[in-house]
This record gives C-alpha cells, structure tokens and sequence, in this order.
C-alpha cells in the first residue's frame, strides 16, 4: 500500500508577524488543537460550513484515538464520527455527503479495502471495494460519480457511482496512479508514481499520461489554478500543466523543502503545505513562492483547503510529540 502521509483542546491566537513574510501580507489567526493521538490529513470544506478532515493511524509515540471523520466549525467547535479503522482522503459528493476511502485492512478481522461516506448528522455507510488494491486519493466528478485511486491494483483507478456500485474501472500505465483532480471541462486528472513521475488524463476517449521529469519524489495533490493550469505538488518541484500536457517544474523555495498539500486561494495565489520547512507557501502562477513559517516550530503541515469564512485551512502534526492541531491563515 502506498506509505500513508507523511492533542489538548486549546484555541490560540496569533499576531501578524509570519518570519520571512513581507508586511501586511497573509497571517495565521488560530491553531485549534486535537485530542492527544488523533493525526488529521486531508481535510475539505463541507456542506454545512464546517471543515470535515480525516484521521488516520498513525503509531509513533501515542496510540491512534478518534479514527474515522473529524468536523471543526470555523469557531473551532469540534466532532468525530468514528469508524475504527480510519480514513486516508475524502471529497465532498454532490448529494451532500463527505466520501472517504478506508484503506486500513491490516487492522480489521476481515481485510476488505473499503470506500463509504458519512452525512452531516453522522450516519456512516461503507462499500466495499476490489480486494486487491489500497483505495487512497478520492475525488467527485463533474456528473456525481465517486473516483478513486487503487493503489497497487492493476485496474487502478476506480469510478463509483452514488449508490457505491463500481461502473467503470480504469488501467492507467505503469498501475502506479497516485492523486485525482478535475480539470478544465471536468475532465479527470491523475497524476503517477514512477521513476519520473507523471500526470495524465481520464476520458471517454482513454487516457492521456505525460511525464514531468525529474528529479521525482512522489508526486502529491493536484489542483485546477487560476490560470488554467493543473499544478501538482512534489517533494522536489511544483508542476503546473496545460491541457496540451506542456509542463513547467518550478523549483521549491529551499534545500528542505517538501511539499504535500496544494489548493488554490481566493486570492488568486496556490497555497502548498512544506512539511519539509514546516511553512505554508503562497505560490504566484509565475513560480514565485514565499514561506510563512507555522505559529507553532516543528510542525509538519499537510492537508490544506480553503474554509467557507475565504481562509486557508490546514493540518498539522508536531514531530517527536504528536501534538496535532487544524490551523487558520487569512490570505
């Protein structure tokens, strides 16, 4: 299976002065803290103007608490639906629901990769999925499917339909698919894990793959930018691809850099979480890239989106203590 990525309950303010930020430029408002032992990944503004993020198990000095779905207001309040196991990506569905996959076998009596979505008032409902593959990165389509990446399994990219019946199941080359996004027209992006990591597309005319070079880490999110442009993050670069698969790799702003989560703001900025610096990134569609240092040291920043007040939301994971907090930064 694909490596997973990469608590007191307390709300802090913080004033304006991100380290090597220009002045009067983005600056973080709050860091709301998580239960001791629940380690939040990906996270997406939901239905009900709240932010809904996963959570995962993720053993290093404490044992995973609160597996399954996280949901935090914008003034913090926080819930968790619990489904034992924990959840690795979820989406947003067009009837409402957050979908999540569930990848985590090795700790079920039965080990059935499982894909489900659960409502804004709890209930929960799983499918289960091919027996052969790790369903990770989740995405909706542009008609209200449910897509998804089986890791590892030959047919490796998984369309699902709102009732959770599978209607088409997709090979793309190499069977190392990684991260879904939509693009221009709604069509379905991926991009791949390989020696030379690459992006492709889904359509009903078959799958376009392209390779972005090197030197390649694994590549991570992709979003639809302001300009049009697919950008996919890496440990290595930020790509930003046309739909004619021309790609521009734009260099991270230092030797540590590592990122994961990307999102496009409100300000017309990419925004990346670099776990590597423990940093948000602004990114320009030009490829200029400016650090914002998280509030509290040593954290690993990673799921990122943008909340229904227009801010940027992340999560964060300290190392060593495991201490776990969703962040707030206004652009």
């Amino acid at each position: 299976m694909f490596a997973s990525m990469l608590f007191g309950l307390a709300l802090t303010s913080f004033p304006v002065s991100p380290r090597r930020a220009p002045s009067r430029q983005p600056h973080y408002l709050h860091e709301f803290g998580l239960p001791l032992g629940a380690y939040p990944g990906e996270i997406i503004a939901g239905p009900d103007g709240a932010l809904w993020f996963d959570t995962y198990p993720y053993f290093t000095n404490h044992n995973p608490i609160d597996l399954g779905i996280g949901r935090i207001t914008t003034d913090g309040k926080e819930k968790f639906f619990l489904n034992n196991d924990g959840t690795y990506d979820l989406t947003l569905g067009h009837d409402g629901k957050i979908w999540f996959t569930d990848p985590y076998k090795y700790v079920r009596s039965v080990e059935q990769p499982l894909v489900g979505w659960v409502t804004t008032n709890g209930k929960l409902v799983e499918f289960a999925g091919p027996p052969n593959g790790s369903p990770e990165s989740i995405a909706t389509g542009p008609d209200g499917d449910i897509w998804y990446v089986d890791f590892g399994a030959r047919h490796d990219v998984i369309r699902m339909n709102a009732q959770g019946h599978i209607v088409a199941r997709y090979h793309t080359p190499g069977r190392h698919a990684v991260k879904l996004g939509v693009g221009t027209n709604g069509v379905m992006w991926y991009d791949a894990l390989g020696r030379r990591s690459a992006v492709g597309t889904i359509t009903a005319s078959g799958i376009v793959k392209h390779l972005l070079g090197g030197p390649a880490y694994i590549p991570g999110p992709l979003v639809l930018g302001p300009d049009g442009r697919m950008w996919v993050s890496d440990c290595t670069y930020v790509a930003a691809v046309t739909s004619g698969f021309e790609s521009t790799l734009y260099p991270l702003p230092s030797q540590q850099s590592c990122m994961y989560g990307i999102t496009a703001g409100p300000d017309g900025y990419l925004w990346a979480t670099d776990f590597g610096t423990s940093s948000l990134v602004r990114i320009a569609t030009n490829g200029k890239m400016v650090e914002y240092p998280t509030p509290t040291s040593n954290m690993m920043p990673t799921g990122i989106t943008v909340g229904p007040d227009g801010n940027i939301w992340f999560t964060e994971i300290q190392r060593n203590t495991d201490v776990s907090k969703i962040g707030v930064l206004a652009p």
